[in-house]
């Protein structure tokens, strides 16, 4: 029989031999071994890289030439074989653009290729045009405003072999300035020659 000295001293050998497991339960040890060699994946999770700010393009106004001018031109107004069309100059710059004289104006062809078709100053080698007859006069086009010119031409033909067809107006405000290709149709026939008057303000 175990007396009662005995069973207390078993009852404590149980308990110490149970406290040493808790403790050796509450180690170093993982709780997902890795087996040796094998490396452990990484689940960290990176920063997240801020986007570009988008840039914004420049684009460049159409048709604007330094220093501060676009051409167009007008439709043709045609009567009993005269033809007369408005070429306007419009100030897209920041400073005044000045004027003193006549467009310099060629005629090319469907190539592009100049045409041998003579442009003279003052409407009057064509037409006599009233309100655009008389010597050019110092025109000072404030940024946003335009000017005008006039071009004038007969449509004449006495011989089929020598008409002229244009396609396009390569057209300057004045001399040296940067020239603009426009498209027009010209129908001078064989007369060689068209007319422009000097710019004048609106």
């Amino acid at each position: 029989m175990i007396d009662g000295v005995q069973a207390r001293r078993l009852i404590l050998a149980a308990t110490t031999l149970a406290a040493a497991g808790v403790v050796a339960g509450c180690g170093t040890t993982p709780a997902h071994p890795t087996e040796p060699g094998v490396a452990r994946p990484d689940v960290s999770i990176a920063p997240a890289t801020p986007a570009p700010s988008p840039t914004l393009a420049v684009v460049p106004t159409p048709g604007c030439l330094a220093p501060g001018a676009a051409l167009s031109v007008g439709e043709v107004d045609a009567a009993m074989g005269l033809r007369a069309v408005t070429l306007t100059l419009r100030n897209c710059g920041t400073a005044a653009y000045t004027l003193n004289g006549y467009p310099v104006v060629d005629v090319l062809d469907a190539d592009r290729k100049v045409l041998d078709v003579k442009v003279l100053d003052g409407t009057a080698n064509v037409s006599s045009i009233e309100r655009y007859d008389g010597p050019p006069k110092r025109v000072d086009v404030q940024p946003g405003a335009t000017a005008v010119a006039v071009l004038v031409w007969r449509n004449l033909t006495t011989d089929a072999a020598t008409v002229a067809k244009g396609a396009y107006l390569s057209v300057a405000p004045a001399e040296g300035r940067p020239r603009h290709t426009l498209v027009l149709m010209v129908d001078p026939g064989n007369t060689g020659k068209l007319a422009v008057s000097p710019w004048m303000a609106l």
